[in-house]
């Protein structure tokens, strides 16, 4: 299910680990201090980084929510948590009626949640609020798809992700500039932090591929019918 999106995301935490060893090369080299060079390439590095984050969540997302909906599993066989996924539609509708059609629109996605006909499941539903990931969304996300195992494989990386976030969007955003940013930390910090978002990444596309193996997001009970 995820091989094309592990391939890709090989090819760019390669990338970011190639940046890291020419910024050891300038590192390395006469004169000191470090070069304003070197201390740009830093700032970057977060940029550079948190894009190879983005998109093994985002691609792993939507090709999960794709190989659940080829299922096509009805509501009445789903997880109540992942309705917030499969029923999105309904959701939608409630928050858009006005208060002459909000009591039946209700009732409606009530009635939906014991529906014996499958719904679309739209793979990219998760889209917009994907576009600055940190630790919380993680856990949103991990919620939504009812999998129940932590967003990180080790505690500390959460420090590690919000960090990231937080930095690229200074500088993404103009906030702060990559010289700045670039000050901070030198090359083997970089290189802990590249480990451990390399390390998540790698946990959240396995954390995907166990859900959709295990038919997570489907009832126990019916889990037979979708070997």
């Amino acid at each position: 299910m995820l091989t094309a999106v592990r391939a890709e995301v090989s090819v760019r935490l390669a990338e970011v680990f190639q940046l890291i060893e020419h910024i050891r090369h300038i590192e390395s080299a006469p004169p000191a201090p470090d070069p304003p060079e070197a201390k740009i390439l830093r700032g970057l590095f977060h940029v550079h980084l948190y894009a190879a984050l983005e998109y093994a969540v985002n691609q792993g997302v939507q090709r999960f929510l794709e190989a659940v909906a080829a299922l096509g599993a009805p509501p009445r066989h789903l997880q109540a948590r992942f309705f917030s996924v499969a029923l999105d539609p309904g959701f939608s509708s409630i928050r858009n009626v006005g208060e002459d059609k909000r009591w039946s629109a209700r009732v409606n996605l009530l009635d939906l949640q014991s529906s014996p006909d499958p719904q679309n499941i739209h793979s990219d539903v998760f889209g917009l609020y994907l576009q600055n990931v940190k630790a919380e969304k993680l856990e949103v996300l991990f919620r939504c798809l009812d999998i129940n195992q932590p967003v990180v494989p080790e505690p500390s990386y959460r420090l590690y992700v919000d960090e990231l976030a937080e930095r690229r969007n200074g500088v993404a955003h103009g906030r702060v500039s990559a010289l700045g940013v670039g000050s901070a930390r030198r090359s083997p910090e970089l290189l802990i932090r590249y480990n451990a978002i390399s390390a998540t990444c790698i946990h959240v596309l396995n954390c995907f591929e166990q859900q959709h193996e295990e038919r997570g997001v489907i009832l126990a009970g019916h889990r037979p019918a979708y070997p």
